[in-house]
């Protein structure tokens, strides 16, 4: 029963770090970075007037609002994905989704999440090296 719950787990991350993989997360967190850094730069500004001031920091506001919005919107997949995965496991009698939930809280469902998303970061350098 272990060696079912491991493997099914092992796949459920594998899936879960492909669609992290997948998704646009460094350009949302880098445009953040970049907005947060003019806004910063404006406010530091003494060439800019206040109520000039104002107008940029609302435009840089909204502007991180919606980048924060879609970085959440692609957490809340991640888990939905996740939760899925996670259900559909409870149609084997031995993986019901009470006993994957324990054993993901337990150290060693800690390290085989993190063994999951290393090879799967590995298998697609392997696989980039040997396609090349």
């Amino acid at each position: 029963m272990n060696l079912a719950i491991t493997g099914y787990l092992y796949l459920v991350f594998l899936v879960i770090a492909w669609l992290v993989d997948h998704l646009p997360f460094l350009p949302l967190i880098k445009n953040v970075s970049a907005l947060s850094m003019g806004s910063l730069q404006t406010i530091k500004s003494n060439d800019i007037d206040d109520p000039d001031k104002e107008k940029l920091l609302l435009a840089s506001s909204l502007k991180i609002f919606k980048s924060s919005l879609k970085l959440l919107g692609f957490i809340a997949l991640i888990a939905a994905c996740g939760f899925a995965l996670m259900a559909i496991g409870g149609v084997f009698k031995i993986l019901s989704y009470a006993v994957l939930l324990k054993y993901m809280a337990t150290l060693y469902g800690l390290l085989l999440s993190v063994f999951s998303f290393i090879s799967y970061f590995l298998l697609k350098k392997l696989y980039v090296k040997v396609r090349l």
